[in-house]
C-alpha cells in the first residue's frame, strides 16, 4: 500500500497533469436474451425480476499526462472596445440638435498560418498534439482543421498530410 501512495505521490509531485470525471453510460448488459445455455429445448418461462442495477452506469475515469504543460494562453488574450465617433445631426423639421454615436469597427482578419506534417507509424491526433503543441487536449481542434482529409478521428493513417494550425504569440 505504501509503494502506491509513494508512487501516486511521486506523480503528482512530477508537474504532471491529473484530470478526473465521472461518465454515465446507458447500461446494456441487463437483457437476457437467446436460449440461457440450453443446448436444446426451450429453456422454461420464468418471470425475470427487475434489475436493482439500473438503466445507467457511472464511471470514474483519471486521466494522466506526463511532461511539461504550456500555460494558457486565455489568460493573455487582449480584449479592445471598438472606437466611437460622435457625429452631430440637425433635424430640419424641429430644429432641435441630436448627437447620435456611429460606430468604427476596424475588421481585423488573421489568416491562420498552417503547417503540413505527414503522419508517421504509430501516430495519433493526440501525439501529434503533443508534439506541436504540448499538450494532449488539442487533438479535436487537429480533427476539426483536418475534417476533409481524415475519415474520423481514430483514421489516422501513416503517410496522411494533414495541416497543423500554428499558434499565435
Amino acid at each position: 500500500m505504501s509503494k502506491y501512495l509513494v508512487l501516486f505521490g511521486f506523480v503528482f509531485l512530477s508537474g504532471c497533469l491529473a484530470r478526473t470525471y465521472t461518465l454515465t453510460k446507458p447500461r446494456v448488459d441487463t437483457e437476457i436474451k437467446g436460449n440461457r445455455g440450453y443446448l436444446s429445448g426451450a429453456p422454461a418461462q420464468e418471470t425475470v425480476a427487475p434489475s436493482r442495477l439500473g438503466d445507467t452506469r457511472k464511471t470514474s475515469v483519471l486521466e494522466i499526462e506526463l511532461g511539461p504543460h504550456p500555460r494558457s494562453s486565455a489568460s493573455k488574450t487582449l480584449v479592445t472596445a471598438p472606437r466611437r465617433k460622435a457625429v452631430q445631426k440637425e433635424d430640419s423639421s424641429q430644429g432641435i440638435a441630436s448627437q447620435e454615436t456611429e460606430e468604427i469597427v476596424d475588421e481585423i482578419i488573421e489568416e491562420t498560418t498552417y503547417r503540413e506534417y505527414i503522419v508517421e507509424k504509430g501516430d495519433t491526433l493526440q501525439k501529434i498534439s503533443q508534439k506541436f503543441y504540448g499538450t494532449t487536449k488539442k487533438w479535436q481542434m487537429l480533427y476539426q482543421e483536418n475534417k476533409d482529409i481524415l475519415k474520423g478521428p481514430d483514421k489516422v493513417y501513416p503517410g496522411i498530410k494533414i495541416r497543423i494550425p500554428q499558434e499565435k504569440q
